[in-house]
C-alpha cells in the first residue's frame, strides 16, 4: 500500500501501545516494545528488518510471561537491554508481580539473563545507553540507577523524587535525552536536569513554568518537550569559551 508514512507490518494484538522503539547499532533492526491489545496481559517485540524489509514478531512468552517491554536500550555484541512492566493492556488483568531488567540476543532473539533488580518495582520507565558501555534507568517514575550489563549489576542508586519531583512519563516516555555531544539529560514534570558520567550526580538545570509532558528529544542546541497539547523547548546553556 503506498502511503506517507509506508505501513510496514502489523503486530496486533502482541503489541498494541507501543512504548519504545529502538535502531539497534548495527543500523539494520528495529526493535518496537510495548503493551498488547485489548484485554491481553503480556506484550511482546516486533524486530523489523530494514535490509530484508521483513518483520518478526516475538510474545511475551518467548521473553518474560506476563510482562510487556517499556524500555529498551543497546549493548555491544548484538544485545539489547529491556526493561518490563507489569501493566497489563487496556482491559486485561496484571499478574505479575514486580518488573525486570533483561539482556537478549537480537539475532538468536532469546534471552541471556534476567532479573527483577528492585524488589516491588512495577515497570522500569526509562532505559538510556551512557559512556562506557553502562545503561542509565529510571524505574517507577521515582529511582535512577546505572547498570552495568557486563557485570549485570547495579552501581549507583538514586531515590529521585523528594529532590526533583517524579519524572515524566507517557505511553513513549522519553525521559533522558542524549546530545550529540554525548551528554545525557533527564526530564522530570518540573524541570530538566543533567547526569555527571563521572559521579552519577544529578543537577537541574531548570525549573519549567509548565508541567513537562512526554516526548523529550534534542535539536540543534535545545530541548523539545510535549505539555497538554503544546510544543515547548529549551536552549541548553552554551558551553564556556
Amino acid at each position: 500500500m503506498a502511503s506517507n508514512p509506508r505501513f510496514l507490518a502489523q503486530c496486533t494484538p502482541t503489541i498494541n501501545r507501543p512504548h519504545d522503539l529502538l535502531l539497534c547499532p548495527d543500523a539494520r533492526t528495529v526493535v518496537l516494545a510495548g503493551t498488547p491489545g485489548y484485554g491481553y496481559t503480556g506484550g511482546g517485540l516486533m524486530f523489523w528488518d530494514r535490509q530484508t524489509q521483513q518483520a518478526v514478531v516475538i510474545k511475551d512468552t518467548e521473553i518474560i510471561p506476563e510482562h510487556s517491554t517499556m524500555s529498551l536500550a543497546p549493548l555491544s555484541g548484538g544485545k539489547i537491554l529491556g526493561g518490563t512492566t507489569i501493566d497489563a493492556g487496556t482491559g486485561g488483568e496484571g499478574k505479575a508481580t514486580e518488573a525486570q531488567l533483561y539482556i537478549m540476543d537480537v539475532s538468536t532473539k532469546k534471552l541471556v539473563w534476567h532479573e527483577a533488580v528492585f524488589p516491588g518495582v512495577e515497570r522500569y520507565t526509562d532505559l538510556c545507553e551512557g559512556p562506557r558501555g553502562r545503561v542509565y534507568g529510571i524505574a517507577d517514575r521515582v529511582k535512577f540507577f546505572v547498570f552495568d550489563p557486563v557485570k549485570r549489576k547495579v552501581i549507583h542508586e538514586e531515590q529521585t523524587e523528594e529532590k526533583f519531583g517524579i519524572t515524566t512519563s507517557q505511553q513513549g516516555p522519553r525521559v533522558f535525552v542524549k546530545a550529540p555531544d554525548g551528554k545525557i539529560y533527564l526530564l522530570f514534570i518540573k524541570g530538566i536536569a543533567e547526569v555527571n558520567p563521572e559521579t552519577f550526580g544529578i543537577t537541574m538545570l531548570a525549573e519549567s513554568p509548565i508541567s513537562i509532558g512526554p516526548g523529550g528529544d534534542y535539536f540543534d542546541g535545545r530541548i523539545y518537550f510535549g505539555s497538554g497539547s503544546h510544543l515547548y523547548s529549551y536552549t541548553l546553556p552554551a558551553e564556556p569559551r
